[in-house]
């Protein structure tokens, strides 16, 4: 909460002609800009109305958070007006604006595949402003179709693709790595005194420039100050003197894309992760593990998160190019790759004062070409050649271009196509590698990553039909597990010894699974103490799910409504989880449960499933997500 007496900024001008609303990063409070509406060519009313309902849509109670999406909504809100100024009579108030307005805004983005999103950006701003007429304010509720369906998406990398862009980031990392701490050992022996002015001048000099740039990141210039000093040059350029001990932006975008891939994580969040950590396994090990604090805005209230970051992933061997590597090399596991970018930017950062784990140096760098409607107040990196702590998301994108790689797919005309590299590709190519979520739902992952993923959607598909196929297999031959009728319940009530033989058990088992003694989840243990599943002997420790397969394992009537909600459950897991996995986890259990459930006939399946209560759901759910599990 705020401190007593505090007095929040102002962020609307509208006085002495002024139209102007002040933006304040949430994502990153060292961004402030100015966006004046004074600028748009329509009546002071409308600016002013304008402005308001920009102020509510970006403030603190509003939806927009980030710089970038504010300065897009303010584009978009001038591309309406370009609109509006097209009537022969412009409107000269809220209550002017008409649903007309909006279609043509609509139709102007032309075959845009965004111009669906566009719409809808606009229409969440346009919904502050006061005084619309309730025509166009249900324009403006108006669902807008076709909104992401027309989107297309690059889709994964192949593995041919994924290997030829992370073994060249390892490549410049590597290199990077090699160059800093060579300079970092060349300073070591100089500040310890242990390099001779008298003996090696020349490397004495080094030394010295060495220090300024590790302590500074300047260099002493000419008197002119439009140069280096005279006894600098001989030791090579400003960037080449620098990047002796900083990183530079492509090799920044490198570490991006490889903790990407290793983590799965938005390339926005891995620019933003902090340097500060926490080691869960105090140094000492077996398993090296850092926890980091992590942020992803776009998830709202759960944006917060704390990613493990752990050597050895299972994805990553060494590759044989690169000679004999230990599985613990630092750029294939996601622990050793931080600890690295915490190494090689720890100058950098401090000379920076920035608490972010990616900073790097550039040689030059200018505002950009920014709208005359939006001054920058305050931003986070100065204009100029610098220290950064920022990346953009295109940064990755031109570093890939540079490269020159080859996409595997040729064009629509037949023609190699350059290989386009960026973090937002990477981390799908991760989700399709790995099969699990980060930072999202499992639904999410499978419904929105892997099904559009045209890149891999064949080989995928092909995959899950060679498991099923698998699993239906082992299904038919495994056979169904004996199953107990009413009819044989009773007999077993008059006549214990006679059922107990023709199913195969004892005539005090029989009792036992009469009297429900003997009943797991699914099914009944005839035989706890042999199961294939654990060593002869001992209690069996396999999941309850096992029994659908056990010789052990008897049906009896009873178990018939939870066997119901068993496999319902399990079917409508599809759509909560990628189909590889559910194929791999549950596709046996289904066929096994299906097919008792078959043999019981459709009346006693409807019954059983209208006899089924909340707690044989929630013994099945808890059974499913591993709740009933020997941990």
């Amino acid at each position: 909460m705020p401190e007593a007496g505090y007095v929040p900024p102002q962020r609307l001008f509208l006085e002495d002609g002024q139209c102007r609303v002040r933006f304040f990063s949430e994502q990153d409070p060292d961004e402030v800009a100015d966006f004046d509406f004074a600028t748009l060519p329509v009546a002071r009313p409308l600016q002013e109305a304008f402005a308001l309902a920009f102020d509510a849509h970006v403030g603190p109670a509003g939806k927009v958070k980030a710089s970038a999406v504010a300065s897009n909504t303010f584009r978009l809100l001038g591309y309406f007006v370009d609109v509006l100024l097209l009537d022969e009579k412009h409107p000269q108030a809220p209550q002017d604006l008409a649903p007309r307005h909006l279609t043509s805004f609509l139709l102007g983005r032309g075959d845009a595949p965004t111009a669906g999103m566009a719409v809808g950006a606009l229409r969440a701003l346009l919904m502050n402003v006061e005084g619309l007429t309730p025509q166009f304010a249900a324009k403006c509720a108006e669902w807008v179709p076709a909104r992401r369906d027309r989107i297309g998406s690059r889709g994964s990398y192949s593995p041919v693709e994924e290997k030829a862009i992370l073994d060249n980031a390892r490549k410049v990392v590597r290199a990077a790595a090699k160059r800093i701490r060579e300079s970092r050992e060349v300073l070591g022996r100089w500040r310890e005194g242990r390099i001779s002015r008298e003996e090696e001048p020349v490397l004495y000099e080094y030394g010295s420039v060495l220090d300024m740039v590790e302590e500074t990141g300047e260099l002493p210039r000419n008197k002119r100050g439009n140069g280096l000093a005279q006894w600098v040059v001989p030791h090579g350029t400003v960037a080449e003197l620098t990047a002796r001990l900083h990183l530079t932006r492509d090799e920044t975008c490198a570490l991006v894309l490889l903790l990407v891939r290793l983590t799965g994580e938005n390339g926005s969040t891995i620019i933003k992760a902090p340097a500060a950590f926490h080691r869960t396994d105090g140094g000492a090990g077996p398993l090296a593990t850092v926890q980091v604090d992590l942020s992803k805005p776009r998830r709202g209230k759960r944006r917060y998160m704390t990613a493990a970051l752990s050597d050895l992933p299972p994805w990553a061997p060494a590759p044989a190019e690169e000679g004999e590597l230990s599985a613990r090399d630092e750029l294939h596991t996601p622990f050793g790759l931080y600890m690295l970018a915490l190494e090689l930017t720890a100058s950098s950062r401090r000379i920076k004062g920035s608490n972010r784990l990616l900073v790097y140096w550039v040689p030059k760098a200018g505002a950009g070409r920014q709208s005359k409607s939006i001054e920058v107040i305050k931003r986070r990196n100065v204009c100029g050649r610098g220290f950064r702590d920022q990346l953009s998301q295109a940064a990755g994108g031109e570093w890939g271009a540079r490269l020159n790689l080859v996409a595997d797919e040729p064009d629509e005309e037949g023609n190699p196509q350059r290989l386009i590299v960026g973090a937002g590709r990477m981390r799908v190519t991760h989700g399709a590698r790995e099969q699990k979520p980060v930072a999202q739902t499992r639904e999410t992952l499978a419904n929105i990553y892997l099904r559009r993923d045209k890149s891999s959607l064949r080989e995928y598909q092909k995959v899950v039909a060679d498991v099923l196929e698998k699993e239906v297999a082992k299904a038919r031959t495994a056979g169904r597990i004996p199953r107990l009728s009413t009819a044989d319940v009773a007999g077993a009530l008059r006549d214990p010894e006679t059922v107990a033989r023709r199913f195969g058990v004892t005539t005090e088992t029989m009792r036992l699974l009469v009297a429900r003694d003997a009943d797991t989840v699914l099914a009944a243990c005839a035989d706890n103490s042999n199961s294939p599943h654990s060593t002869p002997g001992e209690p069996c420790r396999a999941s309850f799910l096992k029994c659908l397969e056990c010789p052990c394992a008897r049906a009896m009537p009873h178990h018939l409504p939870v066997q119901v909600v068993a496999r319902d459950m399990i079917d409508e897991r599809r759509t909560h989880m990628t189909a590889l996995r559910w194929a791999e986890r549950f596709a046996l259990p289904f066929e096994e449960l299906d097919d008792l459930i078959r043999s019981a006939g459709k009346r006693a399946e409807d019954r059983a499933r209208a006899a089924a209560g909340q707690e044989e759901r929630d013994l099945v759910r808890r059974l499913l997500d591993g709740e009933l599990d020997e941990r």
